[in-house]
């Protein structure tokens, strides 16, 4: 068909990755216990983690306060040279106020980590940081600050600088744009603190708070980058989750990025937003991969860059160097589900099904309700025509994600390629939920075809008519 002509070699990877894969990355990433890393700590030599400050006040609301703060000092450690910084989502297994330092460190994979408390009183902030030895749970440098909120982007300086100094580290950019003051409004950092609290939850209802909030701060201070920055994260994930119609989330994506780049070209996550934009919305592949390497380079500690860029790679048909990527993403976020189910997921379209089920399967000993790795367990049994234990992992996908309609597709599909129509009928017509008839009805005929044995060319073709569709339609899909 004609549409394959946009796809570089790639027509049946990449309308799995754009269709199922990238869709699960922002929800249900609840993370629970989680096996032993192997990494040894102890052979790190310059590596960090910052855990999550304890708030020693009352207000539970001002929690928000500890993810910008830890997030502040992320950014700013990232610009120090030769600095390995484990990522936040990682660091957020310890939030408990005794966490084992030494239990986290052989775990994140540091050699120091930096841990704290803080308490807000009106317009001031108490903040204690303590940097401690992973080896031996020395400290090695400790400090109690006392100050104005208008100062705190002075205080994460210093911290910083601080961390620096007693690592004998320097920046990697030597303007030193990393540790400039990102808005002189204390109200619009405030506003977008919140936002990357919402952010970070990553849920659809938290992604458009975030918005708003980033918005308001926007408001305030109509030259703040990084909440344009915000908002393009954001809506990046509300489009490619079809959450928001592609054909809306994708251009106001683009629009914020372009603007926070133009306030501020050091900043990392736009190029990551932009070179997502280009890969799943645009199809332009070499923007995309500019982009990706781009944010890479302002910030070699940005995992969701290597994150997006291995599916990318993966989609490219580069294994090898998607290997390589998404272990490095691997190496900055050690306890994150969803890039350990993406590791399995590029393992399985190089044709290495045993170490994409070692992934799959570790993911769902951390998370054993994450419906992506369900979901590619269900389709490396089906390739190898396993079908019975696919259809089992098909189910759980879809008992996990909350009737997801993907699941309802993988499921009737794998019954129909097994022989059993009767089901795959069921399965296709069901009506709980109707969702993805309701939106897109001259989808069913097309999806109803998987009843039918066919081989892997005849679905790839008509999942690109059905995601066709779906594009035209502008979504959402769920």
């Amino acid at each position: 068909m004609a549409g394959l002509k946009r796809f570089p070699n790639i027509a049946g990877v990449i309308v799995l990755t754009a269709f199922f894969g990238v869709l699960g990355y922002f929800i249900f990433t609840k993370r629970t216990r989680q096996p032993d890393n192997k990494n040894d700590a102890m052979d790190v030599a310059q590596s960090i983690a910052v855990l999550p400050f304890v708030n020693l006040g009352k207000d539970t609301t001002q929690e928000y306060f500890s993810d910008g703060l830890i997030d502040g000092i992320l950014s700013s450690l990232g610009q120090l040279k030769g600095l390995k910084v484990s990522a936040r989502t990682s660091s957020l297994q310890f939030k408990e106020k005794n966490a084992d330092i030494k239990e986290a460190g052989r775990r994140l994979g540091v050699r120091t980590v930096l841990k704290g408390s803080y308490q807000l009183e009106a317009d001031r902030v108490t903040i204690t940081a303590v940097l401690i030895d992973v080896k031996d749970n020395s400290n090695l440098w400790s400090a109690k600050y006392d100050e104005n909120m208008d100062d705190i982007f002075t205080l994460q300086h210093k911290i910083v600088n601080a961390i620096a100094d007693k690592l004998e580290l320097t920046l990697l950019h030597s303007n030193q744009s990393g540790l400039k003051k990102p808005t002189k409004s204390i109200e619009a950092y405030k506003l977008y603190l919140k936002g990357r609290s919402n952010w970070n939850l990553r849920t659809p209802p938290a992604l458009k708070k975030g918005i708003d909030f980033f918005q308001q701060a926007i408001a305030i201070d109509s030259s703040y980058a990084a909440a344009y920055a915000g908002i393009a994260d954001c809506y990046t994930a509300l489009g490619y989750g079809s959450f928001i119609a592609p054909k809306d989330a994708f251009p106001k994506a683009l629009e914020a990025a372009t603007r926070a780049l133009l306030l501020d070209s050091t900043l990392a996550e736009p190029h990551a937003s932009l070179g997502y934009y280009n890969f799943y919305f645009a199809w332009d592949w070499a923007a995309a991969e500019q982009e990706f390497r781009s944010a890479i380079a302002l910030d070699p500690n940005y995992e969701l860059a290597y994150d997006w860029y291995g599916y990318y790679l993966t989609a490219m048909k580069r294994y090898d160097e998607a290997k390589v990527v998404l272990s490095k993403a691997a190496e900055l976020d050690p306890l994150s589900v969803p890039i350990v189910t993406d590791m399995g997921f590029s393992a399985l379209y190089r044709g290495d099904h045993k170490y994409a089920f070692q992934n799959l399967q570790k993911a769902l000993l951390m998370n054993p309700k994450f419906m992506l790795a369900h979901l590619w367990m269900g389709r490396i049994y089906q390739v190898e025509k396993r079908y019975p234990e696919a259809i089992s992992e098909y189910k759980q996908a879809l008992q996990a994600s909350a009737n997801w309609p993907v699941a309802f597709a993988v499921l009737g599909n794998v019954y129909g390629v097994s022989g059993n129509k009767i089901n795959a009928a069921k399965v296709i017509m069901c009506t709980t939920p109707p969702t993805l008839w309701t939106h897109f009805p001259s989808a069913r005929p097309r999806v109803a075809a998987t009843t039918r044995a066919v081989t892997s060319t005849k679905l790839i073709s008509m999942i690109i008519q059905v995601l066709s569709l779906i594009h035209a339609a502008g979504g959402p899909i769920a």
